[in-house]
């Protein structure tokens, strides 16, 4: 049995967005391929992402110093960090990983970044060496899909960065094995039929095999 964590962020309902429908068409029949596999699922926007904020950063800074330190942190940073460490752990336990994501302004909505934010700790998804940060999670089993809507017009000469961010933070951590499915838009409306009917062939047979 596989664990399963399903993550997406956008502020639409299913019926507005591309990358909801598919990554929802995605998930029924990943199910259907591994009824025993384990499933938690995340939305970014309705489940309130801890930001990592001063009383975090302060907690972190104590962890680093004493081994005593939660004795020294008040009930606010206690209350943060905790919720900080249940994502990053509920992130190291899983073996398996699906983004549903689109861009704004080149870029992830700001509540993705938090999401990233608050999985990249120390001692919980990467260590500090003398030789630099090093990714804990490295093994053959984990794999990551990126379903993600680009925007359909373009910003004079400038790259859209998301989906690079993305595949350099999970290589880091470990994640070697990652496959990246594309929209032109995440409107129903928006972009090629026919291009949205190849995502969709290649989602559900990714599902099959994932």
């Amino acid at each position: 049995m596989a664990n399963l964590l399903y993550i997406t962020c956008n502020v639409k309902p299913q019926g507005k967005s591309r990358t909801l429908m598919l990554g929802y068409e995605f998930l029924e029949e990943y199910l259907r391929c591994n009824p025993q596999d384990e499933v938690q699922v995340l939305d970014l926007y309705r489940d309130n992402i801890q930001r990592v904020d001063q009383d975090v950063l302060n907690a972190l800074e104590s962890a680093e110093q004493d081994k005593d330190y939660i004795l020294l942190l008040s009930e606010e940073e206690r209350r943060k960090i905790s919720r900080v460490w249940r994502l990053a752990d509920q992130f190291s336990r899983c073996e398996k990983y699906v983004f549903v994501t689109h861009s704004r302004n080149l870029w992830f909505t700001s509540e993705f970044k938090t999401y990233m934010d608050a999985i990249c700790i120390p001692d919980r998804t990467y260590r500090l060496t003398p030789h630099g940060a090093e990714g804990m999670l490295h093994h053959p089993s984990r794999k990551s899909l990126h379903l993600h809507a680009g925007q359909i017009y373009k910003f004079g000469q400038e790259q859209d960065l998301s989906v690079a961010y993305l595949r350099s933070v999970l290589s880091f951590l470990g994640v070697a094995s990652q496959e990246t499915v594309l929209l032109d838009g995440d409107h129903p409306e928006q972009g090629a039929q026919e291009k949205y009917e190849a995502a969709r062939r290649r989602l559900l047979a990714l599902a099959r095999r994932f």
